[in-house]
């Protein structure tokens, strides 16, 4: 049931329903135990998100978790994203929302769920330039925080979803996409390139490191460039578990986690299964992971909430 639900969400197989109107996001006294997708630092606190609309907020790393009220927006959201105080979610019914003050109250910045289509991550450069991007090759850009969004196609005829986007210390963007796709831009944005992925199969997150760029995705596949994705290997991985999400530990190293309860490190082209995370165990379905505590922990998000659990040591 967890990973129907986390392909629906994070590789949009199965299209959600739009509202026909605009519903506010309902209270509920259990909602740190339901699915939640994406999780962000803001300062010292957390800020999670998922199902129904629900934004969550910790202010202590994780171990309890208060509901915010009055969101305006009931829908599965699948990404949240901060600079400074200034957050954004992204979900289904192509909606966007926004908090200016690190989480506490939220605004409605863009909503179509004529459309019928998700969006399923984004990534702010900086606190004014950013993308939301999603189904069918959908990206949303913004150059003013997102009070104005210009709505675009990555590309003409390769109408995949996109799954995932990051930015590289180099200033390239990079996009997760399905069917062996994904996309580079080297100019903030305003163009980009088709990257043809040696795996046929979806992507559905990317991450950067100091000197490589990771996409990872259905049944553990792990692509790594070194040349800024003109070239992409696979790492080996016994784990055929989908990866759904990770989070950076260091400058040269990586938390990936996804299905089954897959939790796994990435280093120098090399995966490194945690303990407790086997090919052979059927355990918790994982859509995201946040490191805590200067990597001793991480934050583990999916069907029944969150989770800490401690790091292994390298």
């Amino acid at each position: 049931m967890m990973i129907k639900r986390l392909m629906t969400a994070l590789a949009c197989c199965l299209m959600a329903v739009g509202l026909g109107a605009q519903e506010v996001s309902q209270m509920m006294p259990l909602s740190d135990k339901v699915l939640l997708l994406s999780a962000t630092q803001v300062d010292d606190g957390i800020v999670a998100v998922g199902e129904h609309g629900h934004v969550l907020k910790s202010s202590d790393q994780g171990k309890s978790w208060r509901q915010i009220e009055h969101v305006p927006i009931n829908v599965l959201l699948t990404k949240v994203v901060s600079v400074g105080q200034s957050v954004w979610a992204v979900g289904h019914d192509t909606s966007i929302i926004y908090s200016a003050d690190g989480g506490e109250s939220w605004t409605l910045q863009f909503y179509d769920p004529d459309r019928q289509l998700p969006l399923l991550s984004a990534y702010f450069i900086d606190d004014k330039s950013g993308f939301a991007i999603g189904a069918y090759g959908t990206i949303l850009t913004t150059h003013d925080g997102g009070e104005n969004w210009q709505d675009d196609i990555i590309h003409d005829e390769l109408d995949y979803h996109l799954n995932d986007i990051t930015q590289s210390e180099d200033g390239y963007l990079y996009i997760a996409g399905e069917a062996g796709y994904g996309f580079m831009s080297a100019d903030a944005g305003e163009s980009w390139d088709v990257i043809e992925l040696p795996y046929p199969g979806s992507m559905f997150g990317v991450l950067a490191l100091s000197d490589e760029v990771v996409m990872f995705g259905l049944r553990g596949h792990v692509l790594v460039s070194q040349d800024q994705g003109q070239s992409w290997q696979n790492v080996p991985n016994s784990n055929l578990s989908s990866l759904f999400g990770g989070d950076q530990l260091n400058p040269s190293e990586l938390i990936l986690v996804g299905a089954n309860g897959a939790r796994v490190r990435y280093r120098d082209g090399q995966l490194t299964t945690l303990s407790g995370s086997s090919a052979l165990e059927i355990g918790d379905d994982y859509g995201a992971v946040l490191v805590l505590d200067n990597g001793s922990k991480m934050l583990l998000l999916g069907e029944e909430g969150t989770d800490i659990q401690s790091l292994d040591t390298p």
